[in-house]
């Protein structure tokens, strides 16, 4: 990581393409920001301090429009990578996410509970396996994050009520009554 964080650094250093203001409600985030070179993925969204990474600020707006669910869902998910980040700081907080698949599956459950409850609690289908067939997807420096099995259980866990995080924002939903 000592030799991957000044890397980071420069890079983000660069000129950005575009740039989408956030409104006061989704602080410590205040921009959306296109960074291609930072991004391998046109799908792929990542959070650095106080900005959210895209390879592609059309397409995220086409899947993402301003004041969809989808869009709500994924900025409450980046907007606790940003509080945490800031929380520990976020030269150690990468240190850990890039470093421990432990840590990195604990951060993403954190944010990913409340984007699931949100498009849930929208109406939004969704579809177990492949969360989690996204989520195993995930790797930092010491390989997979999570197991596609242990990841769907979650998810399952997740929809159902039985899983939340140590710390549930008041504005949760509740999971519905029926379950999955």
């Amino acid at each position: 990581m000592r030799h991957l964080l000044p890397v980071l650094v420069l890079t983000l250093g660069g000129c950005s393409t575009q740039t989408v203001a956030l409104n006061e409600r989704w602080r410590p985030l205040v921009e959306v920001v296109e960074r291609p070179d930072l991004l391998i993925s046109a799908g792929v969204a990542t959070t650095l301090g106080t900005r959210l990474y895209v390879a592609d600020l059309r397409a995220f707006e086409a899947s993402f429009p301003a004041g969809s669910v989808e869009r709500e869902a994924l900025l409450l998910h980046e907007q606790v990578h940003a509080q945490r980040q800031l929380g520990e700081g976020l030269g150690p907080w990468l240190a850990r996410y890039l470093n421990d698949a432990d840590f990195m599956w604990r951060e993403e459950q954190e944010g990913w509970f409340l984007q699931l409850r949100h498009l849930q609690a929208n109406g939004r289908p969704l579809a177990p396996v492949v969360i989690a067939e996204l989520l195993a997807g995930y790797r930092n420096l010491t390989g997979p994050m999570v197991s596609a099995q242990e990841a769907l259980t979650w998810v399952q866990d997740v929809l159902a009520g039985r899983w939340s995080p140590s710390s549930v924002p008041a504005s949760v939903p509740p999971a519905p009554e029926e379950g999955l």
